[in-house]
């Protein structure tokens, strides 16, 4: 084994004792130190006690700091690496999620973009805000002209990486009028009023992410002339797409960029940096409109619409937008404690199932539907088996039916959905024919 303790004067000398030069009169130095010190004990012997601890105490860190100074020089000891001692930081998931959900999935933080932009490149945003988001949380108030009063929308989503979300409306009166849940490919509605719930399986397709939509694969010209309008994606959770998932609204009033024009490019609104763009569009009441975008995400985060005087129509008004924050997915759970569960499988009661119905058409029936949705400014009915498959014309959506007059009502949608299409299948009803009444 190796003497390590060989030649330590020579070491020593080399390294920290190389200066140190210690002759007779050092030593009498020394000597007349101690002999001051014993005249100081008797004189001040409290003073000299606390002095005596405190010049060993020094003596030995020094002591304590050469020894390890030296060993360490000449690897006398086998000191493993140094760690950090400071206890764990609290988990971050614990520090920002809201809920307290350790598992809550945490986004990127958003980057404000304060780059010009084209009407183009803020359209196309717009068109494709699935892509620029992960997770959201907010409030706002909207209004429609055609409805009195107001309602207030709370909202929490998430798109990654299991979507799901949970929103709901509030009344101006303070009467909550729904709730909205989805999780794990099942979407729970809730009827305050009513105190029940309807609950259902989203299909794996209609869950699949698209592509980027370019504005000229957006907006095209059926051969009837009429618009066509594709769109992309999104969850079946629909509390929030007025503001999230501006697609409708975005078609109705920007789809034509010559009646419209980018008023400001850089605008914060609730800490957002957005693009605010104003133009023309008569559509009922409204003359003008005005749009405030997030340029980062293409969110339609305000808008306004106006009348020949100047005043506000529609308006949605945001009082809350957090952009890729944690959010927590026990949000995505509904408690339906002392709620019905509404039973669609009963066959002999009358039922309705709306929203994309193409699964649910009859091979006798598939070719005639196929020619029925070419033509989207004109209401359709296709009957087989005490079964009703209804196409309702652009701007309207069914309402309900009268089944002891055998009328099929239908009602105006709202202005950011006035644009699409939508189906109905309708079952259970004693009716033979179906006339169709506009409301």
């Amino acid at each position: 084994m190796e003497n390590r303790l060989e030649n330590l004067k020579e070491k020593m000398d080399e390294t920290i004792l190389k200066d140190v030069y210690f002759d007779d009169k050092q030593y009498h130095k020394v000597l007349n130190s101690i002999k001051k010190s014993k005249f100081k004990n008797q004189v001040f012997p409290l003073k000299n006690k606390f002095n005596n601890v405190l010049s060993i105490s020094v003596v030995s860190l020094m002591f304590l700091g050469i020894t390890y100074f030296v060993g360490m020089q000449l690897n006398l000891f086998n000191v493993p690496e140094m760690k950090q001692a400071n206890e764990p930081k609290k988990n971050i998931q614990e520090s920002l999620n809201p809920s307290n959900e350790k598992t809550a999935y945490i986004p990127p933080m958003q980057e404000e973009n304060h780059d010009e932009m084209t009407k183009e490149e803020i359209l196309t945003k717009m068109l494709n805000t699935v892509d620029y988001f992960e997770t959201a949380r907010g409030e706002y108030k909207i209004h429609y002209s055609f409805s009195p009063g107001y309602q207030l929308v709370d909202y929490a989503i998430s798109l990654k990486p299991e979507p799901g979300g949970y929103g709901k409306i509030t009344l101006d009166t303070g009467e909550v009028s729904s709730q909205e849940y989805y999780k794990e490919g099942t979407l729970w509605l809730i009827n305050e009023s009513e105190k029940n719930y309807m609950e259902s399986k989203v299909m794996e397709e209609n869950r699949k992410r698209g592509t980027t939509l370019t504005i000229d694969r957006a907006f095209l010209t059926a051969d009837d002339g009429n618009p066509l309008t594709n769109y992309r994606e999104r969850p079946p959770f629909s509390t929030a797409n007025e503001t999230l998932f501006p697609y409708e609204i975005a078609s109705n009033y920007t789809r034509d960029l010559s009646k419209w024009e980018i008023e400001e490019q850089n605008e914060e609104l609730l800490g957002h940096n957005t693009l605010v763009i104003k133009g023309t569009k008569n559509h009922r009441d409204s003359r003008s409109f005005r749009f405030w975008v997030d340029k980062d995400t293409g969110i339609l985060v305000k808008y306004e619409t106006y009348n020949a005087d100047g005043e506000i129509v529609d308006y949605l008004h945001p009082a809350k937008l957090e952009i890729n924050v944690p959010v927590g997915s026990n949000m995505f759970s509904p408690n339906l404690e002392g709620y019905m569960k509404e039973d669609l499988t009963k066959k002999d009661e009358p039922r309705m199932t709306t929203g994309n119905i193409d699964k649910l058409i009859p091979e006798e029936l598939k070719e005639q539907w196929e020619e029925v949705k070419k033509k989207p400014n004109e209401t359709a009915i296709l009957h087989l088996n005490n079964k009703w498959y209804i196409h309702v014309k652009k701007g309207y959506l069914v309402n309900h039916i009268d089944d002891k007059k055998g009328i099929l009502y239908l009602a105006k949608t709202s202005i950011p959905k006035s644009l699409l299409n939508f189906h109905a299948l309708v079952e259970g009803y004693n009716v033979e024919t179906l006339k169709i009444v506009y409301e």
